[in-house]
C-alpha cells in the first residue's frame, strides 16, 4: 500500500513538472497538444506591432498582407503596400525554428539582397502568433 501512494506521489510530482515547463512563450500558451511545427504552418496576417521604444501599439489595418508558412521549411511573403510598386506579388524564403524552439530563423531575397532575420517567438497559438525581432519591437498575426 505504502509503494503505492509512493509511486503516485512520484507520478503527480512527474506530471506537475511537465506540465509546468511547458510553457515555453512569453504570452503562451501554457501547454498545447499541436507541435510548434504544426501551430506555426500555416497564413498569418498581421493586425497589430507594438513599438518597443515608446510602447505605442499600432493595429494594423487588412491590405491583404500575411506570411504563409508552409511544411518543409519554405515560406512566402505577401506585403501589398511594399511589393506592389515593383512589380511583384510575393517573395519566397525559408524558415526553421532553432533547435531550443523559441525562435523563427527565416531567410528571404527581395531584389537579389538576402534577409536573414531571427525572431523570438512570445506567443504561439492555433489562431495567433506574436513575434517580437532584436529591437524588441513587436508583431501579432492571427490565422488568415
Amino acid at each position: 500500500m505504502k509503494n503505492t501512494k509512493l509511486i503516485t506521489l512520484f507520478a503527480v510530482l512527474f506530471i506537475g513538472t511537465i506540465m509546468i515547463s511547458c510553457g515555453k512563450y512569453e504570452e503562451g500558451p501554457g501547454i498545447s497538444l499541436l507541435p510548434k511545427k504544426t501551430r506555426l504552418q500555416q497564413k498569418w496576417k498581421p493586425v497589430q506591432t507594438v513599438d518597443a521604444q515608446t510602447g505605442i501599439v499600432n493595429n494594423l489595418d487588412d491590405d491583404g498582407s500575411y506570411v504563409e508558412i508552409l511544411k518543409g521549411g519554405s515560406m512566402n511573403y505577401y506585403n501589398h503596400a511594399l511589393l506592389s510598386p515593383w512589380g511583384i506579388d510575393a517573395v519566397s524564403g525559408t524558415w526553421e525554428l532553432s533547435e531550443d524552439k523559441t525562435q523563427l530563423i527565416t531567410n528571404y531575397t527581395f531584389l537579389t539582397i538576402d534577409y536573414p532575420d531571427t525572431l523570438t517567438i512570445i506567443k504561439l497559438k492555433i489562431n495567433d502568433l506574436g513575434l517580437m525581432d532584436s529591437n524588441g519591437d513587436k508583431t501579432y498575426y492571427e490565422y488568415k
